[in-house]
């Protein structure tokens, strides 16, 4: 199984390996579907940009998005969002300081805090851990969403990967539980945004939309403020998962640190940033990068990490991001690869084998010649010969690697 863009081309007799999900989580597609030209046509027209598929060339690879468990969260979720929409429907057309004070006058979510769902909440996510603990981290931490504006499928992608990040800076599974807990309901202030606005790139919003978007921070902490007791780290999340380590995020321009461990003043300090909102920071923005949204189509994971690389220090933590980062390859296995040098120059392939070490040269399977035609048979190289160069065939971000050497990077806003 693979995961790729919907203008990329696939062997014969290829079948979608995941069902499809649109904006609103509606099924466009089921899994077994055949591919074919005009199924990617009618998907593309419903906002899909990536989608995972069974075919040929892809042979043997398990590229398993770590959200597997994605469909169980989902209606847990979507009733979450329903149920917190009728509760403050009344102030959905306030301006943000009248919200803000009517929030939390009236506390109108403080019935959803008492709720059946609240208590279920930890179980689910105990169970959603386990699930994203079966994907490999060689494929990269891929997310099934596909399509843009799909907000739930955006949480639950952030989850996902908090669930494994969450580890790697040493939380435990009480804390991982806490974590994955927050990174489902930390957009949950986008309810105050009007879809027209989300649907908006950000640098084309204006100054009012910008500050109405702006604001789902602290809107969404507000709402989750009944929250309380073991659940208060939700309300936190929500309202810091947008603040940048230099101090020059929002809302509240705190500052955070570029390491893990804290001292007891920091862990203190109500002017920094806390570490488990400094690591939903990085998997919201990661989860952006390679997933579609206003104004950019997705990126794969090897194409991201360039642009992880050059936050890291500045909005994100630096050691967070290391971390992060070094837990799976430069390039994960599935990336589909242009060769640029050496005897294979033109071809296109997928990589199809990584080793641990993860520095040494992948093995790419060539499934096109140089002209783009498909390979009678795929070819299996391990690019070994030091002057190979690698270009990662996203669309929009291309950038060169040459194995187990730095490499060429392209910023993509």
């Amino acid at each position: 199984m693979r995961r790729i863009r919907l203008d990329r081309p696939v062997s014969p007799g290829a079948t979608l390996a995941r069902d499809i999900v649109g904006r609103a989580g509606e099924v466009l597609a089921r899994a077994g579907h055949p591919v074919s030209s005009r199924t990617f046509d009618v998907l593309r027209g419903r906002g899909v940009i990536w989608c995972y598929i069974h075919d040929r060339w892809g042979e043997g690879i398990d590229a398993t998005p770590l959200d597997g468990g994605g469909a169980t969260v989902r209606p847990l979720l979507r009733d979450f969002s329903r149920q917190i929409g009728i509760l403050v429907a009344p102030f959905l057309t306030l301006s943000t300081p009248r919200a803000l004070e009517t929030l939390r006058s009236a506390r109108p979510t403080a019935p959803l805090a008492r709720s059946r769902f609240a208590a279920d909440f930890p179980s689910m996510a105990r169970v959603f851990i386990e699930d994203c603990a079966k994907a490999e981290a060689q494929a990269g931490y891929l997310v099934d969403r596909g399509a843009g504006g799909d907000l739930d499928g955006h949480a639950i992608g952030v989850a996902a990967v908090t669930s494994r990040l969450a580890g790697l800076v040493g939380m435990d599974a009480r804390e991982r539980v806490r974590a994955v807990c927050a990174a489902l309901v930390h957009d949950v202030g986008m309810i105050f945004v009007p879809r027209h606005v989300l649907a908006i790139p950000h640098a084309q919003r204006s100054i009012p939309e910008r500050i109405r978007y702006e604001d789902h921070t602290v809107l969404g902490e507000a709402m989750l403020e009944p929250f309380a007791g073991p659940s208060m780290h939700m309300a936190i999340v929500a309202g810091e998962h947008h603040e940048a380590a230099d101090g020059t995020g929002y809302p509240h321009r705190r500052e955070g640190g570029h390491r893990v461990l804290r001292t007891a003043e920091d862990q203190r300090a109500l002017d920094r940033i806390t570490l488990m909102s400094e690591v939903i920071a990085v998997t919201d923005t990661y989860e952006r990068i390679i997933s579609p949204g206003a104004g950019h189509e997705g990126i794969s994971p090897a194409a991201a990490r360039p642009l992880m690389e050059e936050l890291a220090g500045r909005t994100l933590n630096r050691e967070i991001v290391q971390r992060f980062l070094a837990s799976f390859p430069a390039l994960p296995l599935g990336t589909e690869v242009g060769i640029t040098a050496g005897p294979h120059l033109g071809m296109t392939g997928i990589v199809s084998a990584v080793r641990a070490e993860g520095g040494d040269p992948p093995t790419v399977r060539l499934f096109l010649d140089a002209a783009g035609r498909p390979l009678d048979e795929p070819i299996e190289v391990v690019m070994r010969v030091p002057e190979v160069l690698i270009e990662i065939t996203d669309h929009h971000a291309p950038h060169a690697v040459t194995p187990g050497r730095n490499r060429r990077v392209r910023s993509v806003q």
